[in-house]
């Protein structure tokens, strides 16, 4: 296995489809560096990706299955780059400074294609049946303030609002993004939001700023990991709470389905892969689904003990993994025993509920006064 792929897609290795994954990664590889040759990989990412949620569905062994869509697509990749050779296309690049304005534009432009109800209604549905399937009290959030870290395109913001928080903050990176936010929250007229731009390695707010913090699916996308979970914290009151759900390792097919279209798509520009996707009839929200992870430049996959630990030197207590989810989750599935299940989904969503320790506080407080 080259460098490069064990790097990008390091569960392939040992795995009962890893000849029949590389080799499809290979022809993928070797196409040419023309536009049409980037519609071909689309167009074959947009087959596996599909296969891959037959599968899920299937009560089948979705090993056997998957060896043979990772074939098939390796044939298409064969024939159509002859056939589709001599077709001329051109596009334009996608240019970025930086690495973080690259992922900021990227979900930016995908939140903005989202129709009413999968923007204003689903976030706070997946949201209440998550907490609620956990146990976590929504009637505590009355009349508090909370952040939404890496708030995107502002779905979960208003979400956080319609739960019942009194205030609620949104930082983004993106200025795409935070177009859609205020746009949105100008249809609805909605009060008690406020979208902010800033960085959430350097959150722009003092410590203890907000009774809760909520970061969803965002520090996996970071440089700095570590470091995001511990600005999370700086900002949190003491005995204040949070919510945190970064990707999962082991992610069984699911996951490293993902790692290989990963590693087919880590040359196609994100705005050549929206349009190939819209062109093909992929509604907005599903482009969302299908690009989210493939398209993002990092992408970080870690254990339960990892973020539980970083929690931990954070100054979290209370540490708490959501074992419940939405009937929509992996975790649910694992939870309900779906057939095949540890090898579709591996351990399932790494979603986090904890507090802040008020007596690290007070105690540091101690220790600088001396």
């Amino acid at each position: 296995m080259d460098k490069w792929i064990s790097e990008m897609a390091p569960n392939l290795e040992g795995s009962f489809y890893e000849k029949e994954a590389i080799r499809y990664i290979e022809k993928a590889s070797v196409l040419g560096t023309e536009p049409v040759h980037d519609l071909l990989r689309i167009i074959s990412s947009f087959n596996v990706y599909y296969g891959k949620e037959a599968i899920e569905k299937s009560n089948a062994d979705p090993v056997p299955l998957i060896i043979k869509l990772l074939d098939e697509n390796t044939e298409f990749l064969q024939i159509a780059s002859q056939n589709f050779n001599d077709l001329n296309l051109s596009h334009p690049r996608d240019e970025f400074d930086t690495v973080e304005h690259a992922t900021g534009e990227h979900y930016g432009e995908l939140f903005s294609e989202f129709d009413e109800y999968h923007y204003f209604e689903e976030p706070y549905e997946l949201l209440l049946r998550r907490f609620e399937r956990n146990n976590v009290p929504v009637s505590d959030f009355k009349g508090k303030k909370a952040l939404d870290a890496g708030c995107g395109g502002g779905r979960y913001t208003i979400a956080l609002k319609k739960l019942g928080f009194a205030e609620v903050v949104g930082v983004d990176i993106s200025e795409v993004g935070l177009e859609t936010c205020r746009k949105r929250l100008v249809e609805k007229g909605i009060g008690g939001v406020l979208y902010k731009e800033g960085n959430v390695l350097e959150l722009p707010f003092g410590d203890a700023t907000f009774d809760f913090v909520f970061s969803n699916g965002v520090l996996h996308h970071t440089k700095d990991m570590v470091k995001g979970i511990h600005e999370l914290l700086r900002v949190l009151k003491p005995m204040g709470q949070g919510f945190l759900y970064l990707i999962e390792t082991p992610g069984g097919l699911y996951w490293d389905v993902i790692e290989i279209l990963r590693c087919v798509l880590r040359k196609v520009d994100f705005s050549y892969a929206r349009t190939v996707f819209n062109l093909l009839g992929v509604p907005g929200n599903r482009r969302f689904f299908i690009l989210d992870h493939i398209m993002a430049p990092i992408n970080i996959r870690s254990t339960s003990e990892q973020i539980e630990g970083i929690l931990k030197d954070a100054g979290s207590k209370n540490i708490r993994r959501l074992t419940r989810g939405t009937d929509f989750d992996r975790i649910e599935k694992i939870y309900n025993k779906v057939p095949y299940s540890d090898i579709k989904y591996g351990v399932g969503e790494n979603r986090y509920f904890f507090d802040k320790s008020y007596t690290n506080i007070v105690f540091l407080k101690c220790f600088e006064g001396n």
